[in-house]
């Protein structure tokens, strides 16, 4: 007697595929948390500068008493407001601010391949728990080096930022601008820096999340001789790209997927999943036939919008 297929546990919803935007939205909590204080800090750095108006309207509105001296002092000023909100300049990744969201995303991405994994195979349910996983070497060892990726993004941020703040200042020294041009001027620059910030944090997210499930997903193969593949569920947004819809409802291997997140900045603003599947001895995903209605019709209904 054939046992009736199990669908595997999709996570997320049909925005959202991942399940990963309560890790999110607490990261952009901390991301304007941090940005709304280097912020502070940066415009009283520059309020701090000395000015005196001019009543030639011919020359410049404004000078600012500032040597060189000063102005190299600035410039550690505003390194050291950089390294405090932005990059700490720790050297362990482990004590990096960002590190637990990287940690989080990546145990989240594990649960959910475990608990899929533990409903469609008995081996597998028998023989792992998530407490086993997290506490091995490998599993460890995976979310340390996407924690350093992580980080060493993070400085590099903060040393652009640092750069465009230093010319934004530098430039309204030599210019003469106006004081209140200047800060918003800054304001202008941060909120561009902010918006980037925003933008690697769903990113790095949900690619930690996705990794994790295709390691874990990998090694299950490997040690329970278990037949997977990654069956797509497409994020249906107005902004999803058509090469990402049109893989809703197949299924790939873990090195197909890979490739596609490697290429074609298709890892950038994803909100795509991939979830785990068992497949026949003919190689077809045991999917029901609703499950496969369902996600049929969910990519038509998409189209017109596309």
């Amino acid at each position: 007697m054939n046992r009736r297929p199990r669908n595997p546990i999709i996570p997320g919803s049909l925005k959202e595929r991942t399940g990963s935007m309560p890790i999110l939205r607490r990261a952009v909590r901390e991301i304007n948390r941090r940005f709304d204080g280097l912020e502070r800090q940066v415009l009283d750095i520059f309020g701090r500068i000395r000015t005196y108006s001019l009543n030639d309207t011919a020359a410049r509105a404004v000078l600012y008493g500032l040597n060189p001296e000063e102005l190299a002092a600035l410039n550690g000023e505003l390194q050291a407001a950089l390294d405090y909100w932005i990059a700490t300049g720790r050297q362990s990744a482990n004590s990096f601010w960002w590190s637990p969201f990287v940690s989080e995303a990546s145990q989240l991405g594990t649960a959910q391949t475990a608990a899929n994994l533990t409903n469609l195979s008995e081996a597998y349910a028998a023989a792992r728990s998530l407490a086993q996983i997290v506490m091995s070497e490998p599993y460890r060892n995976r979310v340390g080096i996407a924690q350093v990726k992580s980080y060493e993004h993070w400085v590099g941020q903060g040393a652009e930022i640092k750069s465009d703040l230093a010319q934004v200042i530098g430039s309204a020294v030599a210019d003469g601008r106006n004081p209140k041009e200047v800060v918003t001027l800054l304001q202008t620059r941060l909120d561009v820096s902010r918006s980037k910030a925003k933008a690697f944090a769903q990113t790095d997210i949900t690619d930690s999340l996705r990794q994790a499930r295709w390691a874990e997903s990998d090694q299950a193969a490997e040690e329970f001789g278990l037949n997977i593949a990654e069956l797509w569920t497409s994020a249906l947004l107005p902004t999803t790209r058509p090469w990402h819809a049109d893989r809703h409802g197949r299924v790939y291997t873990t090195e197909q997927v890979r490739k596609f997140y490697a290429e074609r900045g298709n890892r950038y603003s994803c909100h795509c999943g991939q979830t785990e599947c068992l497949l026949d001895e003919n190689g077809r995903p045991i999917l029901t036939d609703r499950l496969k209605a369902a996600m049929a019709k969910e990519l038509k209904d998409w189209a017109p919008a596309a």
